[in-house]
């Protein structure tokens, strides 16, 4: 779960942003890579880098609602 920052502490949110944008920009570097390197051997267009980086960003941002959706560890 994810810490509260401090209300006092003016940079308390700024690593949970890094953490966020990093995790969005690894799903979609990760995934279209993985994609780049299917056309690349399949000799294709940029078909599988496309649904690739859809796929990473669609996952990264399951994975920061999963992480940080969710507030006080209650569902609604």
């Amino acid at each position: 779960m994810a810490d509260r920052p401090n209300p006092g502490d003016l940079w308390g949110g700024m690593s949970t942003g890094v953490a966020i944008t990093s995790t969005l920009l690894a799903g979609l570097l990760l995934y279209g890579g993985i994609g780049l390197l299917i056309d690349h051997l399949a000799g294709t267009g940029k078909v599988f880098t496309a649904i690739g980086m859809i796929g990473g960003a669609v996952l990264g941002i399951y994975l920061i609602y999963v992480r940080y959706g969710k507030i006080d560890g209650t569902q609604s």
